[in-house]
């Protein structure tokens, strides 16, 4: 049971890190006014997609999400409403804590999205 917690949380923890990876690369496009290459987002589409799906998987705490037949699908058009209802549903409040990283990691990532361009162009 451990091993499974541990294998969800490195799942979680890469999908954070992915998403930051992009946001901080948008940033970086920006700031050299260049429109992000297609691979860009196709990769991050492709990581975060599967990412979401092996995180659900890996979890040893099962829920509806977890039972779909077809989860790159569902989880690619649906996952902002799957990952907090599958936190929430398994559990309870302290889910609320992933939610929290998850949009933490988001903001902080955008915000740096925002702030390195104003930097570059402050240098020029």
């Amino acid at each position: 049971m451990i091993a499974e917690q541990k294998r969800s949380l490195i799942m979680f923890v890469l999908i954070c890190v992915a998403l930051f990876v992009y946001l901080l690369g948008l940033g970086i496009y920006s700031a050299v006014h260049m429109a992000p290459r297609p691979i860009f987002d196709f990769m991050l589409r492709v990581v975060f997609i599967c990412g979401v799906v092996w995180w659900l998987r890996a979890d040893p705490q099962s829920s509806p999400a977890t039972r779909v037949y077809c989860s790159g699908l569902f989880v690619s058009l649906a996952w902002p409403i799957i990952v907090p209802y599958h936190l929430l549903k398994t559990r309870g409040v302290s889910g609320l804590l992933y939610l929290l990283v998850l949009f933490a990691i988001m903001v902080t990532g955008a915000l740096l999205a925002v702030v390195i361009p104003l930097a570059y162009s402050g240098l020029d």
